[in-house]
């Protein structure tokens, strides 16, 4: 089977113990605690290649994804540091509401230091890239961020996985017509599959 090859939004926390945890179970597939299935239609963790990658933070821009999981101000535990030497630089991503304000209040280890570069085309690094999903990972309230690069997913013509816990719809209107639509099409699959 080809590998999942993924783009990831935000090299965070969160970032840093998704790739641990894929290398851990990779390299020890013994020791698969805190999966639910370690073969998912036959793909395993080894299967998810990371090919592009996009921060704001001038402590991971440019550098190597390797160095940039371990930068400040990442503090996640490091529970796997036998990372490998990804063939992946991180690039510049469009800031736009992706630093609250009251960040600056905090020390450096604590905060992001925006980059003084200017943002990549990210469509473009995408395509470029082969990345079949985009996951992002951005900070939580970073709502335009977010739309921004769903809409980058779109026209890259890639799929698109929001692990940040906001939803997010483009307007009030459209967010309520799918809400529905949504649910009416759950309630059609219960009726359907008879679990009701």
């Amino acid at each position: 089977m080809s590998k999942i090859k993924v783009a990831i939004a935000g090299i965070g926390n969160c970032a840093s113990a998704l790739l641990q945890g894929i290398e851990m179970y990779k390299n020890s597939p013994e020791n698969t605690i805190g999966l639910l299935n370690y073969d998912l239609g036959g793909y395993t963790p080894g299967d998810i290649e990371v090919v592009a990658a996009f921060d704001i933070d001038k402590r991971k821009v440019g550098k190597k994804l390797k160095e940039a999981l371990l930068a400040k101000p990442n503090c996640t535990t490091v529970f796997y540091a036998q990372l490998p030497d990804y063939p992946v630089e991180v690039h510049m991503g469009p800031v736009l509401d992706g630093v609250s304000e009251h960040m600056a209040n905090y020390p450096e280890d604590n905060t992001f230091l925006v980059a003084d570069e200017e943002p990549c085309d990210v469509v473009k690094v995408l395509k470029e890239s082969g990345a079949e999903m985009l996951i992002n990972y951005l900070p939580v309230g970073s709502e335009e961020a977010v739309k921004f690069y769903a809409q980058a997913a779109l026209d890259a013509n890639i799929g698109f996985i929001n692990a940040m816990p906001v939803f997010f719809f483009p307007s009030k209107k459209k967010g309520k017509k799918n809400k529905n639509k949504k649910k009416k099409n759950i309630i059609k699959l219960f009726l359907k599959k008879k679990y009701i």
